[in-house]
């Protein structure tokens, strides 16, 4: 691994980055039910259920556990979407994964018909992609098909584990998931740069 793709993820880290996670409706017609950012000391800047237009299904319930009922109260995302505005202003916006939850911030804006120009234009780091010229592990590719990148990008949890950050949390949920991030970002800035 060469020391210009490992600085890289070191570069990370900064008093000027927050960490953003998602968990959704799924994967069609994908609305947020769940959104968490932390600062970069982990503090919650914000961590709300979101109450979407459209049912959860069952078999996205299965993996992050946020039922229907747990969302029938919380707030929508045209209300906490100023309070989201207000934590990415002037951030980099870490994000484990990024282009999906991107694509679901612009989403939710069109579907709650608010302004989705302020996600295409937020300044995010993808921690997935990072991590993976990181870790290094050559990316094995399937007969016919086309892969751009050159390393096999990781599982959070999977990142996690080979760099030994244990927490005691519940992974697919979006302050676990952060904190997953934010751990995994300064443990490999620290563990490989003082």
């Amino acid at each position: 691994m060469t020391a210009l793709i490992r600085k890289n993820i070191m570069n990370i880290y900064s008093e000027n980055l927050v960490i953003l996670d998602t968990e959704t409706t799924g994967l069609k017609k994908t609305e947020i039910c769940e959104i968490c950012i932390l600062d970069h000391e982990g503090n919650k800047l914000i961590d709300t259920l979101v109450k979407p237009i459209n049912v959860i299904p069952e078999e996205v319930i299965k993996i992050h556990g946020i039922t229907n009922e747990m969302v029938n109260d919380a707030p929508s995302f045209e209300a906490v979407y100023g309070k989201i505005l207000e934590c990415i202003k002037d951030k980099k916006v870490a994000i484990y994964n990024a282009r999906f939850d991107k694509n679901v911030l612009i989403s939710a804006s069109k579907w709650s018909a608010v302004d989705p120009l302020p996600f295409e234009q937020m300044d995010c780091v993808c921690v997935m992609n990072e991590y993976a010229s990181f870790y290094g592990e050559p990316f094995k590719k399937k007969a016919g098909a086309s892969q751009p990148n050159f390393f096999k990008k990781q599982k959070l949890i999977n990142a996690c584990q080979q760099q030994e950050i244990k927490l005691d949390i519940v992974a697919h949920r979006a302050y676990a998931d952060c904190l997953m991030t934010l751990e995994l970002i300064k443990n490999t800035r620290f563990k490989y740069f003082g």
